[in-house]
């Protein structure tokens, strides 16, 4: 059994692919990949099958594949893993912040057709009583 480090995998979907495509690899007996730890464990026959045979495999399904490092060396994954991780973060909250204010803003704009008192508040009914009491800041 060889252990493999995978990536590109963001889904369960991804983790099948690569299991499917290393699967068909002659020689291969079984393979199972951790999305969680993104890595993959494979038991292969070594007369059939080679590590660069499944590097590729992994590669030719759209993922990248490699032997794991020794101990001491850094790990270029692990800096890659967390630069995406904070990019992920910033388009979540950016794109929270700005679908919400679109939302309000389309929804202010039909309210504000129907009754101008509320001024860009989208639940007229279902709002708190103070909110009614609010003057327009326009």
């Amino acid at each position: 059994m060889e252990q493999y480090n995978v990536t590109g995998m963001s889904c369960a979907a991804c983790s099948a692919r690569v299991e499917k495509a290393v699967g068909k690899v002659p020689g291969v007996t079984a393979c199972s990949v951790s999305l969680l730890t993104n890595s993959m464990q494979v038991t292969y026959d070594e007369d059939a099958a080679s590590s660069e045979a499944i590097i590729a495999a992994v590669k030719n399904s759209g993922y990248g594949a490699s032997l794991p490092q020794a101990a001491g060396t850094a790990a270029p994954a692990v800096r890659q893993d967390r630069s995406s991780r904070s990019q992920l973060c910033r388009t979540f909250w950016t794109s929270s912040f700005s679908s919400g204010r679109l939302m309000r803003f389309y929804l202010g704009k039909q309210q504000k057709a129907h009754n101008s008192a509320n001024c860009y508040w989208p639940f007229r009914y279902f709002s708190p009583p103070f909110v009614h009491n609010l003057q327009c800041m326009s």
